[in-house]
C-alpha cells in the first residue's frame, strides 16, 4: 500500500528530525516526494539516507521505511526519490511535526563545568529541538550529554530534559560563525501535551496571519 498521489506526508529520519511534505508521482518501484520546503541544502539527509513516510488514509495512519535515493528538479522545485524498504504498516506513534521557532532557550549540561549557556531556537518538535549556540559553547555539549533546557513559546515556559544528538557548524543570520545543537527530548505525557498545544496554538496563529 502507498500513500495516495498528492496526499500530506510527515517524513522523518534516523535522527527523528520531521518534515511536512506531499506525494508527488507513485509508481510500484519509488515514490517522488516534494522536497521540505524549510529544509536548507546543507542540512538534508543523504542519498542512502533511511526515511520513514507516514500517512492518513481510509481513516488509519500508515508508516513506510524508505530509502532516499536521489533529488531532482522540476522547475524551480526540488523533488526527494524514495523507494520502499519494507511493508507498509499501521503507524504505532504519533508523527510529530516540526515548527521553526525564534527565542531564546537556556541550556545546562550535566556534569559540566560552567554556567548556562545561552542558545537561540530554530526549531521544536514533541522529540527534539535544534538549538543555535557559539561554536565554543557546542564543544560543551557533545553527543550524548544530557541536558535540560528551558525556553518559552507564546509566553509559556518549558522546563525539559533531553540528550544531545550531534551538532554540527552554522551561521546566524548576520554571518556570524555558530553551531547548531539537536537535543532530543526526554518528556512525560503531560509535557509532550502541553508542548504539542502550545507548538499547534503557535501554527494555527501563522496561518491566521498569513491569511489577513
Amino acid at each position: 500500500m502507498l500513500p495516495p498521489l498528492h496526499s500530506l506526508l510527515v517524513l522523518r529520519d534516523v535522527e527523528g528530525r520531521t518534515w511536512q511534505s506531499r506525494a508527488e508521482a507513485i509508481d510500484p518501484y519509488a515514490l517522488t516526494v516534494a522536497r521540505p520546503f524549510d529544509l536548507p541544502l546543507e542540512d538534508g539527509p543523504a542519498p542512502g539516507a533511511t526515511i520513514e513516510v507516514t500517512w492518513t488514509c481510509e481513516g488509519g495512519a500508515y508508516s513506510l521505511p524508505t530509502q532516499l535515493v536521489e533529488t531532482v528538479r522540476e522547475g524551480l522545485v526540488a523533488m526527494w526519490v524514495v523507494t520502499p524498504q519494507g511493508e507498509t504498516t499501521r503507524a504505532q506513534r504519533r508523527a510529530h511535526f516540526r515548527l521553526p521557532l525564534d527565542g531564546d532557550v537556556a541550556l545546562t549540561v550535566a556534569g559540566a563545568v560552567g554556567g548556562v549557556l545561552d542558545g537561540h531556537l530554530v526549531d521544536v518538535s514533541e522529540a527534539a529541538l535544534r538549538v543555535r549556540v557559539a561554536p565554543r559553547e557546542a564543544e560543551a555539549c557533545p553527543a550524548g550529554s544530557s541536558v535540560s533546557a528551558v525556553f518559552e513559546i507564546r509566553q509559556e515556559r518549558f522546563d525539559v530534559e533531553g540528550t544531545v544528538l550531534r551538532s554540527w557548524p552554522s551561521e546566524r543570520a548576520n554571518g556570524d560563525p555558530a553551531a547548531d545543537v539537536v537535543v532530543v527530548l526526554d518528556l512525560s505525557e503531560p509535557q509532550a501535551r502541553d508542548l504539542r498545544r502550545a507548538l499547534m496554538a503557535e501554527q494555527v496563529q501563522r496561518r491566521r496571519l498569513a491569511r489577513d
